[in-house]
């Protein structure tokens, strides 16, 4: 029996491929981002939550394709307008220009614990001169030789261990008073200093990656200590470091609208920190937050040498 080829038979059921294949992208892509607003209940939902900015990408691209079919032109729509709406708030730009205010800088760099190229890093931070220098995934090794070459930049420094083999490190010019109590009850940084005539209250925190529910219960355990400590302060307060969260999860957001602290990346762009050399896949999980004892007139990341997260920079003016 002689089988026949129907050059639009084959057509058929390649265009109804292509509608199922771009109906299940459309889905898909409803589906993660509805899951990524319920990420304060559940670990697995929240990793969702980090890539608004990915989704609206995938959104708008996949808009042309499925203009014409009403299903899913609705669910790219709806994701569209939830993560459009998580997005917005961090590309509008309303930082107001710097002024003659005396101010200071404060730096933030997670420098990877396996990181060997000391003397390029350590370039890295020099070139900032910043008044505070906060480092995350500090490790011995790393501190032996910082304090070896920052002992006159930064001849008052402190390190609190914070998980597995890494250890948080603050380096100032000015002399540190350490809350011993914060590093015991919560593996934290919390300190005061004086810094151009005003006490400032000085707060970081490096949690668990919460890849796991036990490890994502810590890591919002010891956040909500850090924004505690910072946003009770009465003085000018900053609380910096690596949260391992993004400022799209509704874990960070509660934490946010339940403090007084502010963002110092809001209004000067997303500027994601994680993971350095991933392009449109990065996320931004560091984080500086003062509260309204200061007012930020700046704020960029830099290029570590061999880390897998960029700094971030803050100049802010006391109020």
């Amino acid at each position: 029996m002689k089988s026949t080829f129907s050059p639009a038979v084959a057509v058929r059921q390649l265009s109804s491929r292509r509608v199922f294949f771009l109906r299940c992208l459309a889905w898909g892509l409803l589906a993660v981002t509805l899951a990524g607003r319920l990420g304060a209940w559940f670990f697995v939902f929240e990793l969702f939550s980090h890539f608004a900015v990915q989704c609206v990408g995938a959104g708008l691209g996949l808009l042309y394709f499925v203009r014409k079919d009403r299903g899913a032109l609705f669910a790219v729509g709806v994701s569209l307008l939830i993560q459009g709406w998580q997005v917005a708030p961090w590309i509008a730009w309303n930082a107001a220009p710097a002024s003659a205010k005396e101010g200071i800088r404060v730096m933030h760099a997670n420098v990877l614990y396996a990181n060997t190229a000391y003397p390029e890093v350590f370039r890295a931070l020099e070139e900032e001169d910043a008044d505070v220098l906060f480092i995350a995934e500090v490790t011995p090794p790393f501190y032996h030789a910082f304090r070896t070459r920052f002992r006159q930049r930064y001849p008052y420094q402190y390190m609190v261990y914070a998980k597995s083999r890494f250890h948080v490190l603050v380096g100032s010019r000015t002399p540190l008073k350490i809350n011993h109590e914060a590093v015991t009850a919560n593996r934290m940084l919390e300190a005061t200093t004086v810094i151009r005539g005003k006490t400032v209250a000085l707060v970081s925190v490096h949690p668990k990656t919460p890849i796991e529910s036990s490890w994502f219960a810590s890591r919002n355990k010891r956040l909500a200590g850090a924004f505690a400590a910072a946003s009770g302060r009465r003085e000018p307060a900053i609380l910096a470091g690596d949260f391992n969260v993004s400022v799209f999860s509704p874990v960070y957001q509660a934490l946010v609208e339940q403090s007084d602290l502010q963002a110092s990346r809001k209004g000067f762009g997303i500027l994601p920190t994680y993971r350095n050399g991933y392009g449109p896949l990065m996320i931004p999980i560091d984080h500086i937050l003062t509260n309204r004892g200061f007012r930020t007139t700046s704020f960029r990341t830099k290029d570590i040498p061999g880390s897998d997260h960029k700094a971030i920079i803050a100049d802010l003016q006391f109020r």
